[in-house]
């Protein structure tokens, strides 16, 4: 990634200070055409703010603005382009002004799409500086839940209960858990120009699913999750998951000594009559720590089912949004699902100790899963 310079902008120059410094990055010059430099100082004239004017023209960077303003005299009335120096820009006007809109309609838009729009005239590292110019940049997109102390102390106190069991006990755990398939996601991390904070996940046909496995190579198979569209998770209420378990608990679990059965706390998991039932059939249920998906390897299990169904079946990515895409979606899903084999259950079940080290180590705090 290259640096940041630091020094500020003086007579269109960048002055370098002395001593080291941190100041904010040189923003790319913008040249601007002569009706845009009249709308500027017109608007400057009429009582309007530096700010209210880069609110509506937010392209424009906001130094660029105040220059443009109060050189507007220096100019004249022919609003004649005062002579620059350096080299040609590498992104013109039109560009420019192009890019900005492309991250703004698809802000999940690709590095390798937006050069492909340019006819890769520059390079990666030309877009990555422009883009930083207008405090642009790539995100994450958001996967992991806020804690709060509170919660980090309950993932610690978690810890601290099951800190002593070894590989084989936690190949006795049975994970637990569901999770939707979205059309066209999964097959790769995905990064987006959107903040964090004003992340958003759209959401298109998105079969739910639930699943349980343990180390020890067993496994349910890979269960459509049906309700009402209207209701909250998708109509996966306490009366769906009930009889989910009973149709699926006694025979996972019954005759494996030492079973240990997981689930989250969602209210659907924790619902009196979802409990009691567990009771009565003597069923022990591991206590969870809230917000915490990167404890459970259930969650690395779909990330590898949801990449595993688009590398067999690549054409669903450009399927419509429809009900028969969806019976598509589920066939492909359950197919991928077969596919998993034992080796990886027990691969991600030993991972168990080092996620509970690193809940120890960090105070409760996030993991690396």
């Amino acid at each position: 990634m290259p640096p940041i310079r630091s020094g500020r902008y003086v007579n269109n120059q960048y002055d370098t200070p002395s001593r080291a410094s941190n100041v904010a990055q040189r923003s790319p010059r913008y040249q601007l055409a002569p009706y845009e430099r009249a709308k500027l100082v017109e608007l400057k004239a009429i009582g309007w703010s530096y700010k209210d004017i880069h609110e509506r023209y937010s392209h424009i960077p906001i130094g660029t603005i105040k220059t443009t303003i109060s050189r507007s005299r220096q100019r004249g009335p022919t609003e004649e382009i005062l002579p620059r120096s350096g080299r040609p820009k590498a992104l013109n006007d039109e560009e420019r002004t192009m890019l900005l809109d492309l991250i703004r309609d698809d802000p999940h838009i690709k590095y390798d799409d937006l050069l492909s729009r340019l006819d890769h005239k520059v390079s990666r590292q030309t877009l990555w500086r422009f883009f930083r110019g207008f405090n642009k940049r790539k995100w994450l997109v958001l996967q992991r839940p806020g804690l709060s102390e509170e919660y980090a102390q309950k993932r610690r106190a978690w810890a601290d209960r099951v800190r002593d069991y070894d590989s084989n006990k936690w190949r006795k755990i049975f994970f637990s858990d569901e999770s939707t398939v979205e059309r066209g996601k999964g097959a790769r991390r995905e990064y987006t120009f959107t903040r964090p904070a004003d992340q958003i996940k759209e959401r298109d046909i998105d079969p739910m699913f639930w699943a349980a496995f343990s180390g020890s190579g067993r496994r349910t198979g890979l269960i459509p999750l049906f309700g009402s569209p209207n209701a909250p998770r998708g109509g996966v209420n306490r009366m769906v998951i009930l009889d989910l378990y009973q149709r699926v608990l006694p025979t996972l679990l019954n005759g494996i000594e030492g079973a240990i059965f997981q689930q989250d706390n969602a209210p659907v998991h924790t619902a009196r009559i979802v409990r009691e039932w567990l009771a009565d059939q003597d069923f022990e249920v591991m206590a969870w720590p809230p917000y915490s998906p990167d404890l459970n390897p259930i969650e690395n299990l779909w990330a590898l089912l949801k990449a595993k169904i688009y590398e067999m079946h690549p054409e669903i990515k450009e399927m419509a949004d429809n009900e028969e895409t969806l019976g598509i979606l589920i066939n492909a899903a359950q197919e991928a699902w077969s596919e998993l084999d034992t080796d990886t259950l027990d691969n991600l079940a030993i991972t168990m100790p080092n996620r509970v080290k690193q809940v120890i180590d960090n105070e409760g705090w996030y993991t690396s899963y």
